[in-house]
């Protein structure tokens, strides 16, 4: 099996922001792996979070989770971030298949941006398993 590594920054703004890298891991997957293998995605950060959504369910899903961890009422001031992260998560695990992630055409991967924050520095850390 081979593996390889890579580390991705990418500039943020929130709160509650949703930033779509699937193209960027796509990129480096396609790069690293024709065959079968698996994708590691992870956020550096106690407060961003990362997942996958449908195309278009976007803003039910930022509507959902500010139901369930209001921005406002904590005693820390951004307490919500580090809750919604723990919440949503920080890594993820995507299966390749023929050299591609294993989305459906209406999937799209985001880093979430928790925190009220512009112009914020993301590092994505991506390790791609092949055993091409």
């Amino acid at each position: 099996m081979r593996v390889s590594s890579r580390v991705v920054e990418v500039k943020t703004f929130g709160p509650l922001e949703l930033h779509p890298v699937t193209q960027i891991v796509e990129n480096i997957v396609r790069g690293s792996c024709s065959g079968e293998g698996i994708a590691w995605i992870s956020v550096e950060g106690a407060t961003p979070a990362l997942l996958i959504l449908e195309k278009g369910s976007e803003k039910m899903f930022i509507e959902y989770i500010t139901k369930l961890v209001p921005i406002s009422g904590w005693r820390h001031g951004n307490a919500y971030a580090h809750l919604t992260s723990t919440l949503v998560g920080t890594t993820l695990a995507i299966p390749i298949i023929e050299g591609k992630l294993a989305l459906k055409p209406n999937q799209e991967l985001y880093l979430l941006e928790t925190r009220f924050v512009y112009n914020h520095t993301r590092r994505l850390l991506i390790q791609v398993h092949c055993k091409s």
